[in-house]
């Protein structure tokens, strides 16, 4: 399978700083050698979540958070009646960051499920409750996973943010891109927080320690 990868970008617009680095974009693909995408064990989840040296210039608001998904995790991230979209679930995981000057944050949660097909059939029954809440208009998140959507809208704390949400394999994967004190977030900033989480998803199920970053 083919890859595109994003050469380095720096942008500073309205005083946040987007630099999307050498990321792979990879779209359509379930893994590097076309074998079906691996399911992630919680050390390898935790591995996803991006650190600090990931995001040069961004510190830690929420510290990273992984568990195996039990009846507190359903219940947050899938709500509905049966917990719909999280069967065959295995582990979750968040983090949230904010860069140094406090205009913008970040925010990643993801789930890994058992396979690929449980990740795909639970992608359209997450994101109707994830666009029901989170703003009417579509926003791009560039080319990343096998599945995207996105919406921009106001979300509480957090001003104005674009939030999407991802397949990449046996993950299903949200971040959020967070204008604290700007008009909205910037677009290049976005693209490059939904590369760089997407990559490190794929790097986890190739068997990779999960190295990408801004």
């Amino acid at each position: 399978m083919s890859s595109k990868r994003v050469t380095a970008v720096h942008r500073t617009a309205r005083g946040v700083s987007a630099a999307a680095a050498g990321l792979l974009l990879l779209a359509g693909c379930g893994g590097g050698t076309g074998d079906e995408a691996a399911a992630l064990d919680e050390a390898q989840v935790a591995s996803v979540l991006p650190d600090e040296d990931a995001m040069p210039g961004w510190e830690r608001s929420e510290k990273a958070s992984t568990s195996p998904m039990n009846d507190l995790a359903r219940g947050s991230l899938c709500p509905s009646r049966g917990h719909e979209g999280c069967e065959k679930s295995l582990f979750m995981g968040s983090v949230s960051f904010v860069n140094e000057n406090e205009k913008a944050g970040a925010r990643f949660w993801m789930i890994a499920y058992e396979d690929e097909e449980a990740a795909e059939a639970a992608y359209d029954v997450l994101w109707k409750r994830t666009a029901r809440t989170t703003g009417k208009d579509e926003a791009d998140l560039g080319q990343v996973g096998e599945q995207r959507d996105a919406r921009l809208g106001a979300q509480y704390g957090q001003g104005l943010s674009v939030t999407g949400q991802i397949r990449v394999g046996t993950a299903v994967l949200w971040m959020g891109s967070d204008a604290r004190s700007e008009e909205k977030p910037d677009q290049e900033l976005t693209e490059g927080l939904a590369a760089l989480f997407s990559e490190r998803a794929r790097q986890a199920q190739n068997g990779d320690e999960p190295t990408a970053g801004l």
